[in-house]
């Protein structure tokens, strides 16, 4: 462990744009706000002061230490917030909910929305999440989107391509907007398109292959003075999309996002301004097995999720005070099935609601108020309330679900929420924050209503159970940190208890439908649970043109018996030493993790051995006449190393050696 946190600390990481976001002390893109995190610039966040501008939003949401990623593959990857999954966090796109399609998760709401279509990635941590954050214990993620606004930049082109020798990954797109005291617009398509990637010792990944395309709109029109109308619309296609880790792929799987929105300017005494949106979404989701060899029964597992919302947000500042009210309401159908085909054509396919048309209404009032007392203390305080009402739409799966849960009512309602306070104490460098919160959540669509799902994790299939009591947290938090240029130290800690925590357990008396698999687990409620997050940053930076940056995180979560949670990183860290100078910008470092002791083998996990990898990159700009040009190359996993983490699905290997280089054009 000694020379674990020492290597920690001393090496260094460049290959994870996550980990390029250094820069100078007056112009640093990623601002740390304790409880919460924000990648931003003044116009988006801008690929070329990236160490890999082609980089998906995935790999820059990995830049702060209660993010994780899971991969199931070589496209969208799961996040996870404070080592918990999409059941116990909220990710909304502009405040629009928006839920993934597919029973295995190959969706989730990040994969939908490009990097030059954003503008920030706001991170809540535990109960401090954003306004329009629902039936959330872990955190939220909210997706700002990058539109133009109104000023006077006139006409805007850029054009990115890129390329990736490890799987022939190729990027490409281009961006135009126009910016108006009046009106605004910005466009976009982007593409990404990969085969089968290789890990270290150029051991290919079958079936690791996709391809990507995103179109997006954004448009804005000043009606009165102090009045704006807004617009999004963003539409999203993957297809032909390999997941090495599950035993089936993607044949399509798309997206239609689409948002008005109407934003008063100082509407009404003591608030500064009121913004109103509807919108509205659309997810298809369609499994596909028909390019695995040795399919010992065909099935069919198309999936869809349709959400229309409203939410309406009021802004004040009176004195110490300032303020924010909100209240939001969304409607979403869930819906999935599955034919199962036998190789044998005598036999009768089978056919299951594995998400039985499940209909949910929640509707919420969101109250905040930070008390600045002076310039060293200030108290926030927090709460939201939930009614929601869901069930099942179709007779055929509710009579399927009260074969195993008789008397079971079509429709339930419940009430959740949370209360959350933060105090924070500044003085000369020093800033430390204390926050406590409790908070509530309904089971998610799978675990009260999921009808024999596969995890092929665990290799069980798993029943809802629409009798599931509700799960409560207590968290607590303490952050601690130092800052005095040249350096930057913090420090930061997490605790949850849960209650009636939601989870897996074997059934012997049920028997599982999907062939070899180990048998049906039911989800239930465990008497309690606690997950600890905890980590160390360190920057620093040195001789005018270099910074460094060091990052150590560790977490552990047990269940009722003592037990380890599954997806729960060891020991991690990370490192990387920055050298910027003018148009000239170059990184090195490595990353890595201890060996994992504390795995679960009750929910599939085994120990993952300790890995370290290593990276290098390096960018230029240049200008000819009135086009810039950024030209940026490096290479990830320098040694060719062979290696798989705790998020690794199944231990599927991550990529070896990768060289990229990208080039942006600004017209």
């Amino acid at each position: 462990m000694k020379n674990l946190l020492l290597t920690g600390l001393i090496t260094i990481a460049g290959q994870y744009p996550a980990l390029a976001q250094q820069s100078p002390p007056d112009t640093v893109p990623l601002s740390v706000d304790l409880q919460e995190i924000v990648i931003s610039v003044k116009t988006g966040i801008n690929p070329d002061r990236q160490a890999k501008p082609s980089a998906p939003v995935e790999e820059y949401l990995q830049t702060s230490e209660k993010v994780g990623m899971i991969k199931r593959g070589n496209y969208a990857w799961e996040p996870s917030i404070n080592s918990m999954t999409t059941e116990r966090i909220s990710v909304t796109i502009e405040g629009m909910k928006i839920f993934h399609a597919c029973t295995d998760r190959m969706d989730p709401v990040t994969s939908y929305v490009e990097t030059v279509n954003l503008s920030k990635v706001s991170l809540g941590s535990g109960f401090e999440a954003n306004p329009n954050a629902s039936n959330n214990i872990g955190g939220s993620l909210d997706l700002r989107l990058n539109k133009t606004g109104f000023c006077n930049d006139g006409l805007d082109l850029n054009a990115r391509t890129g390329y990736e020798s490890n799987g022939g990954l190729w990027v490409g797109g281009a961006d135009v907007s126009y910016a108006g005291p009046r009106f605004y617009i910005n466009s976009g398509l982007f593409r990404r398109h990969s085969g089968n990637y290789s890990a270290g010792g150029k051991e290919e990944i079958p079936f690791s292959q996709f391809t990507k395309n995103n179109f997006f709109t954004n448009l804005g029109y000043v009606v009165a003075n102090g009045k704006a109308i807004e617009g999004t619309l963003i539409y999203d296609r993957a297809s032909d999309v390999g997941y090495p880790a599950l035993a089936m792929d993607v044949a399509t799987a798309e997206g239609l996002i689409s948002s008005l929105s109407c934003t008063v300017e100082n509407p009404l005494p003591l608030f500064y301004k009121w913004e109103n949106k509807v919108y509205y979404n659309n997810i298809i989701h369609i499994m596909d097995d028909t390019k695995r060899p040795d399919v010992v029964m065909h099935m069919d597992m198309p999936g869809k999720s349709r959400t229309s919302g409203a939410y309406s947000t009021l802004n004040g500042q009176n004195g110490k005070h300032r303020y924010s009210f909100n209240w939001d309401v969304y409607y979403n159908q869930s819906y999935a099935e599955m034919t199962m085909y036998s190789n044998n054509p005598d036999e009768i396919p089978m056919f299951m609601l594995t998400w039985p048309d499940v209909r949910t209404l929640n509707t919420g009032l969101f109250a905040v108020d930070e008390y600045r007392f002076d310039d060293r203390h200030s108290v926030r305080l927090s709460a939201k309330t939930s009614f929601q009402r869901d069930g099942l739409q179709s007779d055929f799966g509710l009579n399927t679900l009260q074969a195993y849960y008789p008397g079971m009512a079509q429709y339930k309602n419940r009430i959740t929420g949370n209360i959350a306070g933060r105090y924070q104490f500044k003085r000369n460098a020093w800033e430390t924050t204390v926050c406590a919160g409790y908070g509530t959540r309904a089971p998610s669509v799978s675990e009260a209503y999921g009808f024999y799902l596969f995890n092929t994790f665990d290799a069980y299939d798993y029943l809802g159970n629409p009798h599931l009591r509700q799960e409560s947290a207590v968290e607590t938090s303490l952050s601690s940190g130092w800052k005095k240029l040249p350096l930057e130290v913090r420090a930061e800690a997490s605790y949850f208890y849960f209650t009636n925590y939601i989870i897996g357990r074997p059934r012997a008396d049920l028997s599982h439908m999907t062939p070899g698999a180990s048998g049906v687990k039911v989800y239930e409620n465990f008497p309690h649970a606690s997950i600890l997050n905890a980590s160390l940053l360190l920057k620093y930076w040195f001789l005018e043109y270099f910074s460094w940056n060091g990052r150590i995180t560790y977490a552990r979560g047990q269940d009722d018996r003592n037990g380890n949670l599954p997806l729960i990183a060891p020991v991690s860290y990370d490192a990387s030493l920055t050298f910027r100078n003018g148009k000239f910008s170059a990184e090195a470092g490595i990353a890595g993790a201890a060996r994992q002791k504390h795995f679960s083998p009750a929910y599939g996990e085994d120990e993952t051995r300790s890995y370290r990898i290593a990276g290098l990159s390096a960018g230029y700009g240049f200008k000819i006449n009135r086009v810039i040009f950024n030209l940026k190359a490096g290479v990830e996993n320098l040694f060719d190393t062979y290696y798989s983490t705790y998020a690794s699905w199944r231990n599927i290997p991550r990529k070896g050696r990768n060289v990229f280089i990208n080039l942006g054009i600004n017209f």
